[in-house]
């Protein structure tokens, strides 16, 4: 019920533009009549008003054909619903047909409805825009040979305009597909220079920009969505992981803060390269991480964690002592179905108290509800 109504929405949407579309055209075609209406007022066409006024409502009733045609939605019935064609050969039978009476000004009158039927042009396919180019010249060269003879000057002057008439149905819309095609090629520059920033400010958003690692906010959002597809699924399981980097002032003060960011980064990138693309590793404070681990039980969060430990310890801090090395205190725990957020985030928190309370270096798994912890060495 919810896909036909918002079906029904769009083809309320489409039907709305393609009322606005023929109206414009219907607009360009009244300024057009007007025009034809001054120069009859000054005596430049060969017809009476009365005959005029008669062109004008045959003219208006093939624009009323379209729009019953649409507010009746007999056009959906088509194969191109938008009868683009149809319209623009309409338009195009106008401008000839009053072109036809016009005695002098003929240049005038016959360009003005055509700058009118040239920006709608453009809506036409290739094919669409052959036909319509060869219809209208052949049809405007019948109408001028059946007024005037062939050997007269008055007909030179019409092979004229029909030269004039036809450069502008040819490269009227060419030119203006051209414009609009440098248009949107530079309005797609841009989108893609936008994107690139909003991609960039997201980045800023959710990341820590020192070490790239995820900041709380985005940690927060990753849980609840974990916890959701948990809570779906029995058998689904996740595993959070606390880290403190241990006496990480020391490095402060005894090498420079430059050299703690870069061991900062350094645990960051270590995580990173054992981590999965499903896993986040976040940094909630100066030497604190966390790491969320998806689809992973609490045994193989361990593993996970000692081989990160292991790996940090390889990692030299600083060339001035070249075996100076850090160590990290970690506490992991598993969520627990149906608790909320916060508390999967506290019982990681507790171990990893426990951990740096009983000698740092070491991982803690929080206990699953025995009241027993287990304690390892981080190597």
């Amino acid at each position: 019920m919810q896909i036909y109504s918002h079906t029904k929405v769009d083809t309320r949407s489409q039907q709305r533009s393609r009322i606005y579309r023929i109206s414009t055209l219907g607009v360009g075609i009244f300024v057009h009549l007007m025009v034809c209406w001054s120069v009859l007022s000054i005596g430049y066409m060969d017809i009476q008003p009365i005959q005029f006024l008669g062109i004008c409502s045959i003219a208006a009733a093939g624009f009323a054909v379209f729009w019953l045609a649409i507010l009746t939605e007999w056009n959906l019935g088509l194969q191109d619903p938008d009868m683009n064609l149809a319209q623009i050969i309409w338009a195009v039978s106008v401008v000839i047909m009053t072109s036809y009476f016009v005695a002098e000004l003929k240049p005038v009158v016959v360009l003005a409805g055509l700058a009118m039927i040239v920006m709608c042009a453009n809506r036409l396919s290739r094919k669409e825009l052959v036909f319509f180019a060869v219809y209208s010249i052949v049809t405007y060269f019948l109408a001028a040979s059946y007024k005037t003879q062939f050997n007269s000057l008055d007909f030179l002057s019409e092979l004229v305009i029909l030269v004039a008439f036809g450069l502008v149905l040819v490269f009227g819309p060419m030119l203006y597909r051209l414009e609009m095609g440098l248009i949107e090629g530079v309005l797609l520059d841009k989108n893609a220079e936008l994107t690139a920033a909003l991609n960039q400010i997201k980045e800023l958003v959710i990341k820590d920009e020192l070490t790239g690692a995820f900041n709380r906010r985005h940690l927060l959002e990753t849980l609840t969505q974990q916890k959701a597809i948990a809570d779906r699924n029995p058998d689904y399981h996740f595993a959070l992981c606390y880290v403190d980097l241990d006496f990480f002032k020391q490095i402060n003060d005894k090498f420079g803060h430059s050299t703690g960011d870069q061991v900062l980064k350094g645990f960051s990138d270590i995580s990173k390269s054992i981590l999965r693309e499903v896993d986040c590793i976040s940094r909630i404070g100066g030497e604190e991480f966390v790491l969320l681990l998806g689809g992973t039980s609490q045994r193989d969060a361990l593993v996970v964690s000692r081989r990160i430990c292991a790996k940090l310890l390889d990692m030299q801090v600083s060339s001035i002592e070249p075996q100076f090395r850090i160590t990290a205190s970690m506490g992991i725990t598993e969520y627990r179905r149906s608790e909320e957020v916060a508390q999967i985030m506290n019982r990681a928190d507790k171990a990893l108290y426990d951990a740096k309370r009983t000698g740092r270096n070491k991982v803690v798994v929080a206990d699953s509800g025995s009241g027993r912890q287990l304690v390892v060495n981080a190597r």
